[in-house]
């Protein structure tokens, strides 16, 4: 299978020398079936290559004795160790977890599971992130920014932080604790103090503290609908859509991705789930999924759209075994994320030099509830499309000026 990717006889000969060379036409075919470009696989098989010649040099003759240190030791020579220009060491690093993955999956080589790093606060914290994934049902992207925020507030209470020392803890450290903590923070802190009252409640209720703390967690006065959400104006919306290069496999994507956004004003994370099967081509449908307790709609599919999908469909890979719409354009073809979706439409902005404050997927999503509120659309139809659980929280739209609004307002789509 080398020769796939390679004609020259020196090269396929230097290839299979040494105690990686009978596997590299396997990883070859792997390297291939995972749809990788031309230029892509072959930087991969060179850097491998080198790798072999090095295991060869230092007298290495069994794939089962390969380990990390082999992997530094070369990245050392052959890359140096400037840590200001880390790159060309990542490039190999990246090479070589390919390959190691390819030799753990034909079992020849076995790569051992990275040592879980216990802290002190381990003990509590890991069966708390449990029970936010098990019982209170929260996403991935959710724990994970749980997880963050509690490890910055336990990791210095040092040995308070062990099952002896939480137990030991008097509502008097706990409120000084939490006011120097807290002093002196610049970044938004609502979500800390969410944080830290749920974690408060669970030790509470788990008898882990003596009594639950949640109550001294400094409250963040927050009016309601005091923000006004910040839209842009037609004008802008045009800016950022020509600034996608629709011929390239990645524009085609891309467009139908940010049309598809200011079309129905869906969060990023339903762009990211929409499915194959969510798009009825036959009665002219879409679906969005619920998100965040709010329930499904089927709406009409936009001409816009559905012409945006099928100019994009030709360069999405058929072989995957996916069904979500919006993959990633290069190997090994996975599903675009939540985060992706919002860092293609935060790259048109910039680039077509539209400047709005927390500017994003948020931003085309208010867009189009502004523009929708102001085309006298119902409000409930409105909070359907958005998602919103209450019907109240969309109300926060009808602070903005309809007046002027109605002047660029896009029809609400009739039933097909």
């Amino acid at each position: 299978m080398l020769e796939y990717w390679y004609k020259e006889k020196r090269t396929l000969t230097d290839f299979r020398r040494g105690v990686l060379g009978s596997y590299f036409d396997g990883f070859a075919e792997y390297l291939k079936a995972k749809g990788y470009s031309q230029g892509t696989a072959t930087g991969i098989l060179g850097k491998c290559c080198q790798f072999n010649g090095f295991l060869i040099d230092t007298g290495v003759k069994r794939c089962s004795a390969l380990n990390k240190s082999h992997i530094d030791s070369f990245l050392d020579i052959y890359c140096g160790t400037d840590v200001v220009d880390a790159y060309p060491r990542e490039v190999s690093r990246r090479a070589f977890d390919h390959l190691f993955a390819h030799l753990s999956d034909i079992g020849v080589l076995k790569v051992p599971k990275p040592k879980k790093i216990i802290h002190l606060y381990s003990w509590i914290l890991d069966p708390y992130l449990k029970h936010l994934r098990d019982e209170c049902r929260l996403s991935p992207m959710t724990i994970q920014r749980h997880q963050a925020q509690l490890t910055a507030f336990l990791a210095p209470l040092g040995r308070k932080a062990t099952r002896k020392g939480l137990k030991s803890l008097t509502a008097d450290y706990v409120e000084k604790y939490l006011k120097d903590y807290f002093t002196g923070r610049v970044r938004k802190t609502d979500g800390v103090t969410s944080s830290l009252r749920s974690f408060f409640q669970y030790a509470s209720l788990g008898k882990y503290i003596k009594s639950d703390f949640s109550g001294l967690v400094p409250t963040i006065k927050r009016y309601r609908h005091a923000s006004l959400p910040k839209g842009m104006e037609d004008s802008a919306l045009d800016l950022v859509l020509k600034a996608v290069n629709r011929e390239s496999s990645n524009g085609a994507r891309d467009y139908a991705v940010m049309i598809l956004m200011m079309a129905y004003g869906i969060r990023g994370i339903s762009v990211a789930e929409l499915l194959l099967d969510d798009i009825d081509w036959q009665n002219s449908r879409i679906r969005i999924r619920a998100q965040k307790g709010g329930k499904e709609v089927i709406l009409p599919l936009m001409d816009a759209v559905g012409e945006a999908i099928i100019q994009y469909l030709p360069h999405r890979n058929n072989k995957t075994p996916f069904r979500e719409l919006f993959l990633s354009i290069k190997a090994p073809f996975v599903p675009l994320s939540s985060v992706a979706v919002s860092a293609i439409v935060n790259n048109y902005m910039k680039k077509a030099g539209v400047k709005i404050a927390g500017g994003g997927t948020r931003t085309l999503r208010h867009s189009w509830a502004i523009r929708a509120l102001a085309s006298g659309s119902p409000i409930k139809s409105i909070a359907d499309v958005l998602g919103h659980r209450y019907i109240n929280t969309t109300f926060i739209y009808a602070k903005a000026d309809l007046k002027m609004l109605r002047e660029v307002a896009m029809p609400w789509p009739k039933k097909g």
